[in-house]
């Protein structure tokens, strides 16, 4: 069993819906990209709003209004702890990658 059980059903969920596993990172602007990315959708008590992908990774051929979706990208209410140790840890992870460093997405 995975440690963050509802973020791995919502990408396993973007995933059947066609976002890519193999993304680009992208860490200059992603707190823009991140705020663009939820704005409209409201907050809710004790839940964050998880996206895929992330703002700190972009799919392969994922520009801005094209490939279809550009920079918008799959949101889904899960626990907040949840979500901020998943968080905490994609960074840790990936902090040694410089920008334009492909990765793959993955949940064991």
């Amino acid at each position: 069993m995975t440690k963050y059980p509802h973020i791995r059903r919502h990408f396993l969920s973007a995933l059947r819906r066609g976002w890519p596993r193999t993304l680009v990172f992208n860490r200059p602007g992603a707190d823009a990209r991140r705020t663009r990315l939820l704005q409209g959708i409201p907050t809710r008590s004790g839940e964050d709003r998880d996206e895929y992908p992330p703002a700190v990774g972009r799919g392969l051929g994922l520009t801005r209004g094209i490939n279809p979706r550009g920079w918008r990208a799959n949101v889904a209410y899960v626990p907040s702890a949840e979500n901020r140790s998943h968080g905490s840890t994609m960074g840790l992870k990936l902090r040694r990658f410089c920008s334009g460093t492909k990765f793959r997405y993955v949940f064991y």
